[in-house]
């Protein structure tokens, strides 16, 4: 009855439900609320629940919609179409790096829930375009026989949108990694890094621009980046911000004196 796709959404629809009623009870909630969704009681963090809730609803869904399926089975859904004979498939023949990219997400999250609230947006917004991103490449790898038109399909649907939101999340997850770092470290330490960090994006983008190289070895060197800034940010937010001297402070309170003197 339950096909193999199936069984995993099924499965991770669970432990997002069971993770949301363990984080509820961790953050403040009480037995009753968090499983009744609040009607009952606390559920603690609110931000923290209703994602888990509402990614463990939505995994059952789609759990449930890879049964009637059958994991897409062609043949089923000729079947199920209505159609005489089951159109010419092809395997994908493009490789696909949202996997590393989810589990990316998921680490930013996870960094989110332990340290700060901004790195958890980011982790939410790095799943939400890896979900839009991948459902449109597995459903354009198996629109036709083709591997050509389906790339041509790929890019008609994605084109306008993969450039502005890939470049808005790298933009943001540098952003929010370099910044940790600059907040954690001292005046000439983050005058220091700064000026590391800008000479190696642009010696990076003027060497990439003048050699002929492998789109591997320039998403190796992405991938390495991506990594470094966050295990940056990871240990910036970790140390805490420095303490940052109010000269206008400093300069009432001498008045003060002065006034009392």
């Amino acid at each position: 009855m339950f096909t193999w796709g199936s069984k995993l959404f099924f499965g991770l629809g669970v432990g997002a439900l069971v993770g949301a009623i363990v984080y509820g009870l961790v953050t403040g909630g009480d037995l009753v609320g968090v499983l009744s969704s609040g009607y009952k009681g606390g559920v603690g963090d609110h931000l923290g629940y209703t994602v888990l809730t509402f990614a463990g609803a939505a995994l059952l869904v789609l759990g449930l919609v890879t049964v009637l399926v059958r994991d897409g089975d062609a043949e089923v859904m000729a079947a199920r179409a209505g159609a005489e004979s089951v159109p010419p498939l092809s395997p994908p023949q493009d490789p696909s790096f949202w996997g590393p990219i989810s589990a990316f997400g998921v680490a930013v999250l996870i960094v989110g829930l332990a340290l700060e609230p901004i790195f958890f947006i980011l982790g939410i917004a790095i799943l939400a375009v890896v979900a839009l991103m991948w459902t449109v490449l597995a459903w354009s790898d198996r629109a036709t026989g083709d591997p050509e038109v389906n790339r041509v399909v790929r890019g008609r649907v994605l084109g306008p949108l993969e450039v502005p939101m890939l470049s808005l999340l790298s933009i943001a997850v540098v952003a929010v990694g370099v910044s940790r770092v600059f907040l954690a470290a001292s005046k000439e330490g983050a005058t220091i890094a700064g000026s590391i960090f800008t000479i190696f994006v642009f010696g990076a983008a003027v060497l990439l621009s003048k050699i002929s190289v492998k789109r591997s070895v320039i998403t190796g060197v992405v991938a390495v980046g991506a990594v470094a800034v966050l295990a940056g940010g990871i240990i910036g937010a970790a140390v805490g911000e420095r303490d940052f001297e109010h000269h206008g402070e400093e300069h009432g309170e001498e008045m003060h004196s002065e006034e009392e003197g």
